[in-house]
């Protein structure tokens, strides 16, 4: 399944997204409209790298023309999903030195890495997470609600003014290192040191279970520990 904006975007964005950073219901439960109110502090931090005015975000690159992504809010209004989508900008990080935009469709979103300096663009499946060192980040788009194709985890490398996928564990991975799974896992990242990263790991369906892994970067690559413990998941009794 994928996260759909609601065919009210327009009074709902227009409406919710307005009344300061007290979030109604209404736009709390709207991924884009969350995401617009808490632009404005992330676009101050990022100083000279980005502004918005209306529908427009623009950013500016250091050695490279401006880059302008537009809202198109009455396509999500009347229900023209070919053309429905907005923007949301979701900061700006010093060393990896990178920009970072949410774009958001009328069903699911992903997001956009762009180069400071050069302004090269890469699309990402999910929010990326930067090594302390900005060298590296990870990306976990594994959700209940977004089609992001046949990863769960990846680790990126900056390379240049880009990022080349460097390790990526995919679905059908998950399942086969742990069968008891009744659905894959979604992961968020507790801290990273060094070539050490934290996990969280949890399923919320068809109950909650949390657990914790590891994904360690040695000689020989990535690895993941990221099984559930024995009896997370009891086996489905006959006729269940």
């Amino acid at each position: 399944m994928r996260r759909a904006l609601p065919l009210l975007f327009l009074l709902v964005f227009a409406a919710a997204c307005t009344t300061g950073p007290q979030l109604s219901d209404d736009c709390a439960a709207n991924a884009l409209c969350a995401a617009r109110a808490a632009e404005p502090p992330l676009i101050l931090a990022a100083k000279d790298l980005a502004e918005r005015k209306g529908d427009d975000l623009f950013l500016k690159p250091r050695n490279a023309p401006p880059i302008t992504f537009t809202d198109h809010k009455a396509a999500c209004d009347t229900g023209d999903a070919d053309r429905c989508d907005g923007f949301a900008f979701m900061g700006a990080f010093p060393k990896p030195g990178a920009l970072v935009v949410q774009q958001f469709f009328y069903e699911g979103s992903n997001f956009i890495f762009i180069d400071q300096d050069s302004g090269k663009r890469i699309r990402l499946a999910a929010m990326p997470v930067f090594s302390p060192d900005g060298q590296r980040f990870l990306v976990a788009p594994y959700d209940l609600e977004n089609d992001i194709g046949p990863n769960n985890l990846e680790i990126w490398r900056r390379e240049g003014d880009g990022a080349v996928l460097e390790w990526a564990h995919t679905l059908a991975q998950t399942h086969a290192e742990d069968p008891s799974l009744p659905l894959p896992y979604q992961v968020k990242v507790q801290s990273w040191s060094g070539d050490r990263i934290k996990l969280s790991l949890f399923t919320d369906v068809p109950e909650k279970r949390r657990w914790r892994g590891t994904l360690v970067r040695s000689a020989d690559g990535w690895q993941l520990s990221a099984q559930s413990p024995p009896g997370t998941f009891p086996p489905e009794q006959p006729g269940s």
